[in-house]
């Protein structure tokens, strides 16, 4: 059972350890800009990072676009 806990412990400070190191941070209007939409290349497929008018982020995958099919939908 101790092992167990000091395993968990252990695991908890490295978890801890990642998330206090810096992260790179840029504001999503920065990368949206005014049309509130970015297309995103990863692993070959496009994304679509976009602003909802709740001003959420929405994530979408634009299987079979190119890049400007994919920001052009629901335009």
């Amino acid at each position: 059972m101790t092992n167990r806990l000091q395993s968990s412990l252990g695991e908890a400070q490295n978890a801890t350890g990642i998330t206090s190191q810096r992260v790179p941070t840029i504001e999503a209007g920065q990368l949206l800009g005014e049309a509130g939409v970015l297309a995103i290349v990863h692993g070959g497929e496009t994304y679509r990072l976009t602003r909802t008018k709740q001003n959420k982020l929405l994530l979408t995958k634009c299987p079979g676009y190119s890049v400007s099919e994919c920001v052009q939908q629901d335009q």
